[in-house]
């Protein structure tokens, strides 16, 4: 054969159709595929679930993060679940939260609302009226909130402690 009749041949060949409908079937099982890895990526992956105000109160935030714990089989929900108080892991998570992120709170001497500082969250802990020195247990701070941003940076450690 020679290149004239070869080229003749693959010209024929990609005008009867066979191979374009081969090639469009082929595009389009691509296309769905890399539509339902991306669906997958986005529904078992990255999706965080979200609080419903920015801040949010921490106790929320700990019963948010307790949830996706549970959902995912996340080793910090069994930890919870044994050190947490008897059945109260969302304690466990709101203490826990409370040393790991940032959290802001009002001061309950005249009502400003500060950022608590890692030192001043290692000495405290939350207890249900606000967050307390642990060395008296008196209320120091009220209303202790946490930033969406922190939050979700909180769950995607999570994700990473086996």
């Amino acid at each position: 054969m020679s290149a004239r009749s070869n080229s003749g041949w693959m010209a024929d060949k990609m005008l009867d159709g066979t191979s374009l409908a081969m090639g469009g079937v082929g595009f389009a099982l691509a296309v769905a595929a890399l539509a339902f890895v991306e669906r997958l990526a986005k529904v078992g992956f990255s999706r965080l679930p979200k609080l419903d105000c920015d801040p949010a109160p921490l106790r929320t935030a700990a019963e948010a993060a307790y949830d996706y714990a549970r959902e995912r089989r996340l080793p910090l929900a069994a930890i919870a679940e044994r050190r947490g108080a008897p059945g109260d892991a969302v304690a466990w998570f709101e203490t826990h939260m409370l040393r790991a992120v940032p959290v802001s709170a009002t001061l309950l001497k005249n009502g400003a609302i500060k950022v608590l500082g890692a030192r001043t969250r290692a000495r405290m802990c939350a207890v249900p009226s606000g967050i307390a020195n642990t060395a008296d247990g008196d209320p120091v701070y009220g209303d202790p909130m946490v930033a969406a941003k922190h939050f979700r940076t909180y769950l995607r450690w999570m994700r990473t402690v086996w």
